[in-house]
């Protein structure tokens, strides 16, 4: 997508994206649909996950039947509630290997998806906020042409 394009917006949720015809759940629900079945800690790891990337910028929750996504100018990360725990996916433009990385997925050439689980709000800790930084910074520039790189390439812990 070339700067100052419009992005595709679905026909049937009126939700935008920066690529036409992207696979996305139409179906919304409320963020309490989410947050009932989790346990009072995982609900205060969830909020204190909101506040944490309301410092990072502005950025909109989308709570659909089977995860909350969270976009800047596109998607950037995605948290499934489960009863003891969130599952956080992040994008990021590089490879990460690191021991709280949970599952590592490559979905294009510079676009890979990181998997951690938070059982506590210590989980929030510097390490998750800049790796969420840097997901939001590639959800900001996603579909635009000469991005900078996010950081150092596979196999760096960081």
């Amino acid at each position: 997508m070339k700067r100052g394009r419009p992005t595709w917006r679905c026909p049937e949720c009126a939700r935008q994206f920066a690529r036409k015809s992207q696979a996305h759940s139409c179906k919304t629900v409320s963020l309490e649909t989410h947050l009932i079945k989790a346990s009072p800690e995982v609900t205060r790891i969830y909020l204190a996950l909101e506040r944490l990337i309301r410092e990072i910028g502005p950025f909109t929750a989308v709570p659909t039947k089977t995860s909350i996504t969270l976009l800047s100018r596109t998607t950037f990360a995605g948290v499934v509630v489960r009863k003891q725990y969130l599952n956080l996916a992040f994008v990021l433009s590089r490879e990460v290997e690191h021991p709280r990385i949970i599952k590592m997925k490559k979905i294009s050439p510079r676009t890979f998806v990181h998997t951690v689980q938070l059982r506590s709000v210590r989980n929030l800790d510097e390490q998750l906020r800049k790796w969420l930084r840097d997901a939001y910074e590639v959800g900001r520039l996603a579909g635009r042409r000469n991005r900078p790189v996010d950081g150092p390439r596979k196999g760096v812990a960081q």
